[in-house]
């Protein structure tokens, strides 16, 4: 089985969302190659959950700090990006994984596992969905299976920690931050361009890869859906928002 790799780039909040959705959408038409994807946000971000109540983050803030803000199209709770932090997403048919949604991710989590054992960092998986290191949270995921049989799975792996402003944004205290946040500089000195190394081969162990940037379509398909679907975080009427707290305070999706 081939793969495609898709190098870490930048991206606005909107964008970041779109291309992973117009990923899917090239997938599911087997225009594409299972993906493993890394990405970096041109700003501070806050991402929030596809029926999460927007009003649990601190807007205001937000836009006092130049934070963009966007609806994932999984769900689950709000999660912090900092432009420090490490984003990937994996998308493929779920057939890959045995047809099996809790094998693929867990699977997919322990190859971050892998890579932070191999920083020096021990974790493990907790509440299903929570990668944690010394009982604090460092990685948050979240997923989705379609209709169509593809498989979604995107995270965030936490380089280091902004105290000052992200409490801010998740509304809540600087000290229970401290105190359910882990950071891999917390653990470890070591370089992002390392981290990105240790953990892109740990995606592509064993993979027959080949490394391929988006197609002409996926890119255009993206720019559609960050301008129509991902640059407001309102939903349509008739959709009743979730009160869901923040991914690093409370356990689980």
């Amino acid at each position: 089985m081939k793969w495609r790799l898709i190098e870490q780039q930048s991206y606005s909040a909107a964008m970041n969302m779109a291309i992973d959705e117009a990923i899917c959408e090239n997938a599911a038409e087997n225009d594409s190659l299972p993906t493993i994807r890394f990405y970096k946000w041109k700003n501070n971000s806050v991402s929030i959950g596809s029926n999460q109540n927007q009003n649990e983050i601190n807007l205001n803030e937000c836009k006092k700090n130049n934070i963009e803000v966007v609806r994932r199209i999984t769900g689950g709770r709000a999660v912090f990006h900092d432009k420090r932090d490490f984003t990937y997403s994996v998308i493929a048919p779920i057939k890959i994984f045995n047809k099996d949604i809790n094998r693929a991710y867990s699977e997919i989590c322990f190859w971050i596992i892998n890579a932070l054992d191999e920083i020096g960092i021990k974790s493990s998986l907790k509440n299903k969905n929570d990668i944690m290191a010394d009982g604090k949270k460092i990685s948050g995921n979240a997923a989705k299976l379609f209709d169509n049989g593809i498989y979604l799975q995107h995270g965030t792996l936490v380089y280091d920690v902004d105290f000052e402003i992200m409490p801010k944004i998740l509304n809540i205290s600087k000290f229970l931050a401290k105190e359910k946040i882990a950071s891999i500089l917390k653990h470890k000195k070591i370089s992002k361009s390392r981290v990105y190394e240790i953990l892109k081969n740990n995606f592509i162990k064993d993979k027959n890869i080949e490394i391929k940037g988006l197609s002409e379509k996926e890119l255009k398909v993206a720019k559609e859906l960050a301008k129509a679907r991902y640059s407001s975080i309102t939903l349509p009427k008739g959709i009743m928002l979730k009160n869901k707290g923040i991914c690093y305070v409370e356990a689980g999706n």
